[in-house]
């Protein structure tokens, strides 16, 4: 394996949090000094079953307050969450492809925000407990609401710290609850009636910024009923850890073998590309190391620049369209269309 772009961090703490969820306190090793943002996440390259995967997880710390680690939920069937909480001790060394992700706090917020409103259901409040944290740090004049959803009170992550914070910002930071055993339908499971009355009883604006993670069926509900109350998409935010399976991959609208020229830590490769193999693929058939994940267009681990030529992406739910207007693309859903391209990394 080509190590180039690669990094290592030591396990240096395990918290527990809740039955179901650790927390694991990252070291950098090697004088490695990772910059993050509030909201992004690292990826761990694992490789105890002898082939290499890769898997992303939320970073809950904010730069310069703590240190770096990361929050893991058990998910059924989910065989890294359950070697992570069942295996991994202190001590344990992992490679990484380091830090990425979109899901982040504007470096400028709009004058006329008012608000930031957080749904977050599950493990979803992971990367959303970081900006939370920054977002009332940064901005003082700026209420935020945070809509949490769980299963019980029992599996809340980071309930004594979210109450400590409410504490701390009174009258700025305000919680909703949601449990789905509680025996009230108007406090077990957020809906669109429900939300609608949220959004009106904090007089929510259509200016004001809207971040969500949680699963994807939660977070379609939720999108749909801020387009309706007239939130234009691009207040919006949203982070999936898990998307839906396509029934059918589309196909892109040329399909002939082009050159891919693709610059990556002060070194050049050129490879052929053609379909069904993206960009991605491609690099990786021919021994590339490049920084990837999901490998399904959500987490924008493999994103890159295109500086030459055109390409077409089968699926992206990452990208803003502005950031595909200046070249942007997720090389894992990539395809050079109507000739040779050229993508830095």
């Amino acid at each position: 394996m080509d190590t180039t772009i690669l990094h290592k961090v030591k396990i240096a703490g395990i918290i527990a949090e809740t039955p179901s969820a650790k927390t694991f306190v990252l070291q950098p090793l090697n004088n490695w000094k990772p910059v993050y943002k509030p909201g992004q996440f690292i990826t761990l390259i694992f490789t105890n079953t002898g082939i290499e995967k890769r898997r992303s997880f939320s970073i809950t710390a904010v730069p310069g307050e703590d240190q770096m680690c990361i929050t893991i939920k058990r998910v059924a069937n989910g065989e890294y969450s359950r070697y992570m909480l069942d295996h991994v001790l202190v001590g344990d060394e992992f490679l990484t492809t380091g830090v990425n992700g979109f899901f982040t706090l504007p470096p400028v917020l709009p004058q006329e925000t008012k608000q930031l409103f957080f749904f977050a259901a599950g493990s979803g409040i992971t990367p959303v407990y970081a900006l939370i944290r920054a977002g009332l740090q940064m901005w003082k004049d700026v209420t935020v609401v945070l809509v949490y959803s769980n299963s019980s009170k029992k599996e809340v992550i980071f309930f004594a710290q979210l109450m400590a914070l409410q504490q701390q910002f009174e009258g700025r930071f305000h919680i909703v609850w949601f449990y789905s055993d509680h025996h009230h339908f108007r406090q077990a499971r957020l809906s669109n009636y429900l939300l609608n009355n949220l959004l009106d009883n904090y007089k929510a604006g259509t200016q004001d910024l809207y971040f969500m993670c949680g699963p994807f069926d939660y977070m379609l509900m939720i999108q749909i009923t801020l387009r309706t109350y007239g939130v234009p998409s691009n207040n919006i935010f949203k982070e999936q850890f898990s998307t839906l399976p396509r029934i059918t991959k589309p196909v892109p609208p040329d399909t002939g073998k082009h050159t891919a020229v693709i610059q990556v830590n002060n070194q050049s490769f050129k490879i052929a590309v053609q379909y069904p193999s993206t960009i991605l693929a491609a690099a990786k058939a021919n021994g590339i190391t490049l920084p990837y994940s999901c490998e399904a267009g959500r987490c924008g681990s493999c994103a890159a620049l295109c500086t030459s030529g055109k390409v077409w992406m089968a699926y992206n739910e990452v990208l803003m369209d502005d950031e595909v207007e200046k070249g942007l693309i997720l090389t894992c859903q990539a395809y050079p269309v109507g000739g040779d391209v050229k993508i830095n990394f």
